[in-house]
Formats: C-alpha cells, structure tokens, sequence
C-alpha cells in the first residue's frame, strides 16, 4: 500500500483538535501544540497503515507526505478571490506561523531520520503533488489520508481515502454513504461517482472561498447531476426544473443567461485533480527522501513527548518501508 499524506490538512485538524483540549497560551506552548497535533495525525496515519484506530494495520510499502508551500498562485492566476478568505479571517493568521513552524520541524525529521519522502514545491497547492502521484501511479494500491472532499473524486478500485477526523476509510463501497448529502428526513441523494467533480462544481467550496451557481445547495446539485450530465442544463431552464421537481429562480435564470456555465467551467479548471497539471512533470524536484535511522527517531520521540503514537506500530511500519 502507497500512503499518500495531505500534510497541511492533518496539520490544521490536528492542532486545533489539541488546541481544544490543551488550551496553549503562549507562542512556545502553540507551537508545542502544532507540533504533537501534526505528529500525531501524520505519525499515527503511518503507525496503522492509514486505517482507523483499532483495525488491523495496512502493512506499507511506500508512503509521501505532501504540504503546499506558499500561495495558490496557478489558481489565484484563475480566480483571484481564491483562498483568500482564509487570509481574512484573523484566527488562520495568527496560528499560521505556529502551523508552518512545525511543518518545518517534521519535514526535518522525515529527512534526517524516516523512511519516507515529503513532496513541497514552491507556491504550489498539495493537492496537486497528491493528484500528481495518484495519476502515476495507477497500478499500485493507495490510500490518501486528508478530510478534504476535494479528493473524492479520485476514489477508484485502486485509490481510497482515510478521514482522520471522522475516523472513516471510504471506498467505491461506501462512496455514497460518505459522499452524498442528505435531506431534512435523512435519506441521501446519491450522485453517480463519475459525476461528483460536476457536483462539487455547481455547489462551490467556501474553504477555498469558491462560489457555486447562484440558487444552487447541496440537495439541488446533487438532483441535477444524478439526473443529467451539466451539459443538459445549459441554456435549458426547465431540464433544471423537471431534476428538482420544483422551481427554483435564482438556479433556472443562471443556466439560461450562461451564468452557470461561466462557473461551472471556472471550477472544473480549479477542482478537477484528474485533469494532467505542469506539476505532475516536477514531482520528483519537489521530493525529498528521508532514510530511516531508529536511534534518533525513538530519540526524536522521547524529546518532544510524543506519546499519542503507538511507537511499535510506527517503528514496525518504518521498518517495514526502508526494506521495500
């Protein structure tokens, strides 16, 4: 099994989840936070193979830990707006610093002392190193690790995705399960897996500060999809009102005046991590490969306490790794 790591996300998750609980109230001590959250996530992750505390561990045979560096700039060049209300919102400044700071501080350590590779390349999204390495390599079994949705659309026989905040492996099985939104009553609205880029396109994605078609929710856009490709709606008003069964304004006007059209094709260019990016053609630049030394990672575990992993597991899997 390849396990692929989106650093930044399990970074985030991570720190804010210890944040919570240890409530640091000086700069050393959110540091010290940011460092055993992204230990623990990424570490862990290793330690079991990318399955959920408790299962049995997928044993490894190669594993990536991927951060962004920078700014979106390919995607900001696109959509200025994107990402950037992360930038206003004063809570993601002012622990940025703290995040990156022990982003530095595990790359270091996966240089000097595992078995595995970390991929960062200037001004560039994960996401894309990620897509990069699932496209080249689509004979190997991979498991990517992030909370992300964006990556659902990569799931394939061969590719799955563990969630480490909701503790979840989901697969082509229970795609729909974890994929589809639900109505007031509960029952899903599944949306063909082939289609869920074009799903996420219509709704947008506030993360990334990204508009979906004006009228359009999780419900419609799943209705929409699941009964036609988007192709279907564009300059046809009533195609959109025969998939929701009702009227809907604001949706029907943006697929008649070409609106919708303008952001769907937007997003896909933005979202779509099938689509063959210049990146793929640099990821063996943006990688760097750590060599395993088990002396100073039990070390490097006993200085900074870091006590959340299950070190038997971890140094197993590393063992595991530097002789595949």
């Amino acid at each position: 099994m390849f396990l692929i790591i989106d650093g930044n996300n399990v970074a985030w998750a991570g720190y804010y989840a210890l944040e919570r609980a240890m409530k640091p109230d000086t700069p050393e001590r959110r540091e010290r936070v940011a460092l055993l959250g992204l230990a623990g996530m990424a570490l862990g992750a290793i330690a079991r193979g990318g399955t959920a505390p408790g299962a049995t561990p997928e044993p490894l045979t190669r594993v990536a830990l991927c951060f962004d560096d920078g700014r979106p700039l390919r995607r900001r060049a696109i959509f200025p707006g994107y990402q950037m209300g992360r930038e206003a919102d004063a809570k993601f400044t002012a622990n940025e610093p703290t995040v990156l700071t022990a982003i530095a501080e595990l790359s270091r350590v996966a240089a000097a002392m595992l078995p595995i590779e970390v991929l960062r390349m200037r001004n560039t999204e994960a996401d894309d190193l990620i897509a990069g390495l699932v496209a080249t390599h689509p004979d190997v079994d991979k498991r990517l690790v992030s909370g992300d949705r964006d990556f659902l659309q990569l799931i394939s026989a061969r590719t799955t995705i563990y969630s480490p905040v909701k503790k979840v492996e989901i697969d082509e099985r229970n795609f729909d399960e974890q994929a589809a939104p639900k109505t007031a009553a509960g029952e899903r609205v599944a949306i063909p897996r082939e289609r869920f880029l074009d799903y996420r396109t219509v709704v947008g994605d506030p993360s990334d500060s990204l508009p979906g078609v004006p009228g359009a929710g999780a419900l419609s856009a799943a209705r929409l999809v699941t009964a036609a490709p988007l192709d279907a709606y564009f300059g046809h008003p009533p195609a959109v009102r025969a998939a929701l069964g009702r009227r809907n304004e604001a949706l029907e006007q943006a697929f008649a005046d070409g609106s919708a059209s303008a952001i769907i094709e937007r997003n896909r260019v933005l979202m779509d991590l099938r689509a063959p990016s210049p990146v793929w053609e640099q990821i063996a630049m943006a990688t760097t490969r750590g060599r395993w030394n088990r002396a100073a990672f039990e070390r490097w575990l006993d200085e900074e306490k870091v006590n959340a992993v299950d070190r038997v597991l971890a140094v197993a899997q590393m063992e595991r790794l530097a002789a595949a």
